[in-house]
């Protein structure tokens, strides 16, 4: 997860740096709930791998706090279905990108 965690940073940060920003009607729309289910998805990942460092260096994976980890990862799941959906959205009903 702390893999994942990383990687949602260099999918934001590549998303930031290499993307120019759209303008023009309902993509546009599409483009910013993107940028921001990527800016969600990266938040939860991050705080996720830092609880569950945490939890492990303490040696308290045992205690309840594991079940907010797992919560904090069912919400990055979502987060980065709802991502990948308003992506892919913007490829195949726009052509972005195609």
């Amino acid at each position: 997860m702390v893999l994942g965690a990383l990687a949602a940073v260099a999918a934001w940060s590549t998303g930031q740096l290499f993307t120019s920003e759209l303008d023009q009607g309902e993509i546009a729309k599409t483009f910013e709930n993107h940028k921001l289910g990527a800016l969600i998805t990266m938040i939860i990942m991050i705080v996720g791998a830092i609880i569950r460092i945490y939890l492990v260096a303490k040696r308290k994976e045992d205690t309840n706090m594991k079940w907010l980890v797992f919560a904090l990862y069912l919400l990055g799941f979502g987060a980065v279905t709802f991502t990948g959906l308003m992506g892919g959205s913007m490829v195949y009903n726009f052509m972005l990108g195609a």
